[in-house]
Parts: C-alpha cells; sequence; structure tokens
C-alpha cells in the first residue's frame, strides 16, 4: 500500500513540476530573492532560514518588518523572504518539497493542510510547544484543534478569518441602493447585482462572477447541511451544482456579474479584482482582506465594508464559519528546527510583531493580542473584528481539513466554472465530468 501511495505522489509530482516548468504562477508582485538547498549555518555559528508565504503587497510588507525586527532581536538568524501571490504558490512548494529543497517556514493553507501533513512535508511542533520555544498557552482550542493532523500539531495560526462579501458602501449610497443586511439571501445578491450594473451602465457589475470558487461554493453546499467532501467522495450533487452554476449564468446573462472573457483574465491578487480597478461594487473574499482591498482600491475615497455569505432560501443551517486565515507551518526536512519555532512564536505572540502585523492575515489567534489591540485600532481595522464577532454568533463549526486530491478538484471546478461561462458543452456535461474527475482525484489520493 505504501509503495502504491508513494507511486502516486510521484507521478503528480512529476506532472506538477512539468505544468510549473511551463506556466508562469500570476502573484501580486514579483517574488523576492530566493536561495537553493535548505537552511545553513556557517562556522561563525550563523544561521540563515528561507521563509515563502503568498498575499498582496501589503502582507510582504507587513511581513518583512516583522522579519527584520526578528533578526534585529536575534543576531545569529537571518531569514531570507521569497514571496508571491497565490496564482501557483502551492505548485511551486510541492515542486520544492518533491526536491527536497522546500523552505524553513512555509505559509500553509487549511486546505492543503492535511495533504502536505500526510506525505511527510510538515515538521510536528508539538515538542517545541512542550519547551520554551512555542507557547501556544493563549491561542484558542479550536485553532489548535485545526492545526493538527492525526495528534500532532503540524501548523500555527496567524489569524482566525470568516468568508463574506466585500463590498463599496459609498458607491452604493451614492445608487440610493441600501447596503447588504445580516439576513441577506442569494435572491437578494442576485437582484442587488443586477440593479447596480443597470443604474452603473455598460462596464460595471454588481459582482465578479466567483462560480469558480470552490471554498465559496462550499458555503452555498452547507447552507444545505453538507460539506464539500464526505467519506472521501464529493458531497455535492448534479442538482446542486446546476442550481449554482444556474445562479451565475443568470447573472452574466443581465449583466449583474463579469462576463466569462473578464472572469478569465481576473486573477486572484487582490489588486486585479474588478472591486479594486473600480468596475464593480461587490466581490467574494475573507474578512482579513478587507484591509487591503480597502488600500488598493482605485476609488481611495470610498469606504468598503463586509457582510456574510448570503443565505440559502430554504438553509438548513449557516454556511459561515470561522477558519484559520493562513498556518506558519516548518518543513519537515529543515536543519534548524528549533529556530523555525522560536520565528512563528515571534510572529504569533510578540507583543511588538503582532503590533505590525496587526490583522492583515486575520483576527490575532492569541487571546491576549486581541485583548491589547482592539482598543489601539484604526476604524478599518476595527470592522474586522466586529465582522468575526457576527460570524462567532451565527456560524456552524468548520469542516474538516480538505482530503488528499483537493488541489485537482479545486483546479477542475474553476474548469468547470470557465467552460460553462464560455457556453463550451452542456452544463450538464460539464457538471458530470468535473463529478467525474473530482472523484477520480480524491480516488488516486487516498
Amino acid at each position: 500500500m505504501m509503495q502504491g501511495t508513494m507511486k502516486k505522489w510521484g507521478v503528480l509530482l512529476t506532472l506538477t513540476l512539468l505544468l510549473f516548468t511551463t506556466a508562469c504562477g500570476g502573484g501580486t508582485s514579483n517574488t523576492a530573492s530566493s536561495g537553493s538547498g535548505n537552511s545553513e549555518a556557517d562556522a561563525s555559528g550563523k544561521i540563515e532560514l528561507r521563509m515563502t508565504w503568498w498575499g498582496s503587497q501589503t502582507r510582504h510588507d507587513l511581513t518583512t518588518k516583522v522579519i527584520k525586527l526578528f533578526e534585529e532581536k536575534h543576531p545569529n538568524i537571518t531569514i531570507k523572504p521569497e514571496y508571491s501571490g497565490w496564482d501557483g504558490y502551492m505548485d511551486k512548494l510541492t515542486t520544492q518539497v518533491a526536491g527536497s529543497n522546500a523552505p524553513d517556514l512555509l505559509q500553509m493553507d487549511y486546505a492543503f493542510l492535511s495533504d502536505f501533513a500526510r506525505r511527510g512535508a510538515l515538521l510536528d511542533l508539538t515538542p517545541y510547544t512542550q519547551s520554551s520555544e512555542l507557547d501556544i498557552s493563549k491561542h484558542d482550542k479550536s485553532m489548535i484543534d485545526a492545526g493538527s493532523i492525526d495528534g500532532k500539531l503540524y501548523a500555527i495560526t496567524l489569524g482566525v478569518n470568516a468568508p463574506g462579501v466585500i463590498y463599496d458602501a459609498t458607491l452604493l449610497q451614492q445608487l440610493g441602493i441600501e447596503a447588504p443586511q445580516e439576513s441577506w439571501t442569494w435572491k437578494d445578491f442576485s437582484e442587488m447585482s443586477a440593479k447596480i450594473a443597470a443604474a452603473k451602465g455598460q462596464g460595471f457589475y454588481g459582482s465578479a462572477d466567483i462560480s469558480g470558487m470552490t471554498n465559496m461554493f462550499e458555503v452555498f453546499l452547507r447552507q444545505s447541511g453538507i460539506g464539500l467532501f464526505e467519506n472521501g467522495k464529493l458531497a455535492a450533487t448534479n442538482e446542486q451544482l446546476q442550481q449554482w452554476f444556474d445562479m451565475w449564468a443568470a447573472l452574466r446573462a443581465n449583466g449583474g456579474v463579469t462576463p466569462a472573457e473578464v472572469t478569465a483574465s481576473t486573477t486572484n491578487a487582490i489588486e486585479t479584482r474588478p472591486i479594486s480597478l473600480g468596475t464593480a461594487a461587490m466581490d467574494f473574499a475573507w474578512s482579513n482582506q478587507l484591509l487591503t482591498f480597502q488600500q488598493v482600491n482605485k476609488n481611495q475615497d470610498h469606504k468598503l465594508a463586509i457582510q456574510v455569505i448570503p443565505h440559502g432560501v430554504n438553509e438548513t443551517k449557516s454556511g459561515e464559519y470561522l477558519k484559520p486565515g493562513q498556518f506558519m507551518s516548518g518543513y519537515s526536512k529543515t536543519k534548524h528546527p528549533k529556530e523555525v519555532a522560536m520565528f512563528i512564536d515571534f510572529m504569533v505572540n510578540d507583543p511588538e510583531a503582532t503590533a505590525i502585523l496587526g490583522s492583515e492575515r486575520g483576527v490575532p489567534v492569541n487571546s491576549s493580542v486581541r485583548e491589547q489591540m482592539q482598543s489601539k485600532l484604526p476604524d478599518s481595522e476595527k470592522a474586522i473584528f466586529q465582522f468575526i464577532d457576527v460570524v462567532a454568533k451565527h456560524s456552524s463549526p468548520i469542516n474538516p481539513p480538505y482530503p488528499q486530491g483537493y488541489s485537482e478538484v479545486d483546479t477542475s471546478f474553476k474548469t468547470a466554472s470557465e467552460q460553462i461561462a464560455f457556453g463550451q458543452g452542456s452544463p450538464a456535461d460539464v457538471i458530470q465530468q468535473f463529478i467525474d474527475n473530482a472523484n477520480a482525484a480524491l480516488a488516486s489520493g487516498q
């Protein structure tokens, strides 16, 4: 069984490497200088670590400030940053792991944690929580559990997030359209999108078309009482997928959301999103991203706000949930695990470091840090804390980490969305092909 699993993983990594070498992963900025090989220590005791993360330019700037602060306090340790946007990040990391050349410090996503941990790519942080290197005594238990796989701690939460709809509050006020309320439904969202587009005219849309975002479709599914996966298979039915894609097709038809050509050319980089470019009034994102959306928005005099994901008309439970924004993990083959744990501890527990990072990655996981920050926050960040409070009161528990094979499912879902948007085959055929491909990818990962 082990040989079969490793063989499948090897084939996957080979394909990933071929794909990565023939395509550029889009990002929000140029990748910083990257070293080769693992961390090193010279004869004088100097230690060099490599650290990788994805995000916006705002995140890059804040994180590099924290790195410099850590280096000032630990002169014997140097950290080389390797940052990029989200597009292509996991492909590159997979390739680095396959080549035993991954950075020592890895920003990790909840969706991929189980996959990387069970393949032996991540450092078990448990021993360092039992010593002085990594203090988790003031971290929310749910977030510790979220970073644990099979009883071992592989990831520390950098911030607590929740999915939501970011909207241009100033524009809605100018158009005389009431801002979305916590009780709004998908029907309300659709009507609002069409109304905004009609009021603004050609070239402006109510919302970005996010029909290809797997994690937002998952919220839609959760409203009917199921998750994205169940017993190692896709839980969504043909009918639920058809309902989801039909809703977005109707909005494309009336101009309520971005047309297929615009959607296909839009990346996950916040700077490229239609609301940031001033061509849409709404977008679906994570609560921690509100700050960056505001900072990069073309219309700096406009105030952005965030509301919960629209409710299902006949929902059986809230689809909203609290999620570890991003994790920081260590590479299992790092030569300096103690120093890796020290830096992770610094990111989430040090008063100066957490003050620099703020809530850009989400509401801080350390309860003392949260309490200290609240009174000093600007209005833009207070809105994020307030949104998390709302979701905490009206949400349901997060689903378990995604199974191995999720990456292929995510890619296949986006492809299906684009095929339907461009009219490439009947929606029913595209949906069935997606289900077949998804279950095949999930089966091969077991």
